[in-house]
């Protein structure tokens, strides 16, 4: 059933050339094409005119050709924009021809046009733009195929994705039982998840193949890669429609450090040209595994048949990494990130969850003592650009960071200190909090807890009624150290978890899994560095709405990119902690208000570098930081002097603004002395000094000396000029 091993048709370059002439009436050029069961030629006419011959294998039947030619000529007129192959006719009318091999072998032969691009194979880094031009032209094929019928599309067909339940009798080739349990567990969602929902999605004819080598790129210069088209129709079926989306993400997602990222990009694109449904999202998953499934499932028996075939392992091997790379993923977080791409709240119970917390804040019982709600506070700002952080060096150290937090709070006169929800923080920066993208490295930066920093052994109390869901020592640098996660049902069909982190160690004792805990009950007490993970003592509460198969811990930090995914998870935690709105209120402005008030009152000759303006907040050593944590390698900013936010010039600068700070007008003897300072280090002859704030204004001033002297304004003799200068007085003007 699996294993066919095609006979190519037995044609030749000029035998191509011979039949091109006849048939089509084409004098043409002919090249032999790649073709695992055709045999295919580029032709090329006098008059530059480019076609495909295409001769097909002996086995293929004419109703199927048939197909592929209707389904190109209906999105041809339906979807023109697209770059698809039009189908040509001999002289005689026909799309598909009869001929015979030279043996007398029946053959199908049709022509295409040619279109010039770009294999996505060929095309590298796959931007999120590209990704997001593979999804929207999908939609649109599929959009526009969604009414075409053809008799031929109602086949049985094994890279159908609805059919997969064949590869059981095809498991026993996997060799390695790790890899066969991942197939299988992979099969048990299929058939959990995806089979039941079956009969809810749309169906249609779909294209069925768009893998690296038939998806089309426009070939130009511009950086701007965008999918334009498909070829090789040879795989068309009627099956359920998101299966199209399914079978392009799992290509699209090999090979990449990121996958899900990948994959929603291609459903955005997808959504945008052609709405997927709910069912269709909570399916997509389990279908995109379960097409990785049958494609190591179909290479394994293949390498049983053809064990020389070195070419099924290594075709094979990006399948196999991906599918242990998904195995670690939680359906339900593909489900969310899928939704959040397709513009919608990405975890359908937190609004209901949200919605039942405050209808009840009543209800809700204290998490400490005193009454947060009522207690004196401070409201500590930890973010990137946050003045109080001045030193970011000392963020690493516990005892430094704790002295600097609760000196502040000794200082307002108050016994708790509060960090903020949804903050982005410069202080995760190890190795545990970086996560790869597609674009490089990223950090999670985005605090989606509540930190009540307080003394010690300062009790922490159940604010709702529920079980203990799991508890372990998260004891690794930096985690969340002893940890309690509880469970509360609601509404008799809902329920939903709430994190506390960084307890002592005897908060763990006597607990068991469905314990019973009231609300009012002390579930533990804040622990000291080391044993809360290295932090200054604190507590990290957090709402989870959905657990996502994990015990004991949660994500407390997320990326940027992912950000609304994460706190659709975790909502807001001052629902429970009810701390008055006016002491959390965030005053940060984003970046589309910062570019309209630009817009509107700053004058134009003062420009925004980048497509994508960097929200700057930040400057350490070598790093610019932007709004959501993201260090940037400063290569522009005369950095390698002695880097951003240097201790000693920012102590020496205070120092002196708070004495005098005006222009060169008048005499001070500081500037005396730094300039026989500085000219002390310039040759005899040039020790003199222009004083410039910026490289753009020394570059003007050079060049204002350069016509001064030579008095004309012939700017290459000057440069050779400037060239001369350099060579031999390097340090005639001083950028300060």
């Amino acid at each position: 059933m699996l294993h066919i091993k095609y006979q190519l048709p037995d044609f030749t370059e000029p035998d191509a050339a011979d039949l091109a002439r006849q048939h089509y009436g084409l004098h043409a050029a002919t090249r032999q094409l790649p073709g695992e069961r055709d045999r295919n030629f580029y032709l090329q006419t006098v008059t530059g005119a480019e076609f495909v011959l295409k001769i097909a294998n002996a086995t293929e039947r004419h109703e199927i050709l048939d197909l592929q030619n209707q389904a190109m000529q209906h999105l041809a007129e339906r979807a023109p924009a697209l770059r698809i192959p039009r189908v040509g006719v001999t002289k005689d009318g026909e799309a598909v021809a009869a001929i015979t091999d030279r043996h007398g072998a029946a053959h199908f032969m049709r022509l295409l046009t040619y279109v010039p691009a770009k294999l996505f194979a060929q095309v590298k880094p796959h931007s999120p733009e590209l990704l997001h031009s593979l999804g929207r032209v999908l939609g649109q094929i599929d959009e526009a195929l969604f009414e075409f019928q053809h008799p031929a599309a109602q086949r049985d067909l094994k890279w159908d994705l609805k059919n997969a339940p064949w590869i059981h009798d095809y498991l026993q080739h996997i060799a390695s039982p790790e890899r066969r349990a991942v197939v299988e567990r992979f099969l048990a969602l299929f058939e959990k998840s995806a089979t039941p929902r079956l009969p809810q999605l749309r169906t249609s004819v779909i294209y069925n193949d768009a893998n690296d080598y038939n998806v089309l790129v426009n070939d130009n210069a511009s950086p701007d890669k965008q999918v334009i088209g498909v070829i090789d129709f040879g795989d068309m079926v009627q099956t359920n429609t998101v299966c199209e989306l399914a079978i392009a993400a799992a290509y699209a997602m090999m090979d990449k450090a990121d996958p899900l990222t990948a994959a929603a990009q291609i459903a955005a694109g997808y959504h945008e040209a052609f709405a997927l449904t709910e069912p269709e999202l909570e399916a997509l998953f389990p279908l995109i595994c379960i097409r990785l499934c049958i494609s190591v499932a179909n290479s394994a028996y293949q390498r049983v048949v053809e064990p020389d075939n070195e070419y099924l392992t290594i075709s094979e091997k990006p399948a196999w990494t991906l599918l242990e790379k998904l195995a670690a993923v939680s359906p339900a977080l593909a489900h969310c990130i899928f939704r959040r791409a397709c513009r919608l709240e990405p975890c359908l119970k937190s609004h209901e969850i949200v919605d039942w917390l405050k209808k009840h804040r009543d209800e809700i019982g204290p998490l400490v003592e005193p009454d947060l709600r009522i207690c004196d506070k401070t409201i500590f700002d930890l973010s990137v650009g946050s003045p109080m952080l001045s030193n970011l060096d000392e963020l690493a150290e516990a005892p430094a960071f704790t002295q600097m937090l609760f000196g502040r709070m000794k200082a307002a006169g108050v016994n708790v200190g509060i960090g903020k929800y949804n903050e982005a923080r410069p202080i995760y920066t190890s190795e545990q909090f970086k996560i790869e993208g597609n674009d490089g490295p990223e950090w999670r930066t985005i605090h989606i807890g509540l930190d009540i920093f307080m003394k010690p052994d300062a009790s922490v109390f159940a604010p709702l009624d529920g079980t203990i869901h799991s508890f372990r020592n998260n004891e690794a640098p930096l985690d969340y150290g002893p940890t309690i996660v509880l469970q509360h049902e609601i509404d008799d069909h809902l329920k939903f978890f709430t994190l506390y982190g960084h307890l002592r160690l005897d908060a763990l004792d006597g607990l068991y899994e469905g314990m019973r805990v009231n609300r009012g009950m002390q579930i533990g007490k804040i622990g000291n560095y080391p044993i809360n993970g290295g932090w200054p003592p604190h507590l990290h509460f957090q709402i989870i709405t959905d657990m996502l198969g994990r015990s004991g811990e949660f994500p407390g930090v997320t990326s940027p990119a992912q950000r609304e995914i994460w706190l659709s998870f975790s909502p807001d935690p001052n629902l429970i902690a009810r701390i008055p709105g006016q002491f959390l209120r965030s005053e940060e402005i984003r970046d589309a208000e910062i570019l309209a008030t630009r817009s509107q009152h700053l004058g134009k000759n003062l420009s925004v570098s980048y497509q994508q303006p960097l929200h700057i907040v930040r400057g350490w050593k070598q790093y610019l930081y932007d709004a959501d944590g993201r260090a940037y390698l400063d290569a522009v900013n005369n950095v390698p002097h002695v880097g951003h936010c240097h201790p000693s010039v920012v102590k020496a600068g205070q120092e002196q603004m708070a004495v005098l700070n005006t222009n060169t007008r008048y005499l001070h003897e500081n500037l005396a002395r730094y300039l026989e300072r500085l000219c002390a280090t310039l040759p005899e002859p040039l020790r003199v000094c222009f004083l410039t704030c910026s490289g753009s204004e020394a570059n003007e001033l050079a060049l204002r000396l350069a016509r001064a002297y030579e008095k004309q304004r012939d700017h290459r003799r000057q440069c050779r000029l400037s060239r001369q200068h350099h060579e031999s007085h390097r340090n005639q003007l001083v950028q300060i």
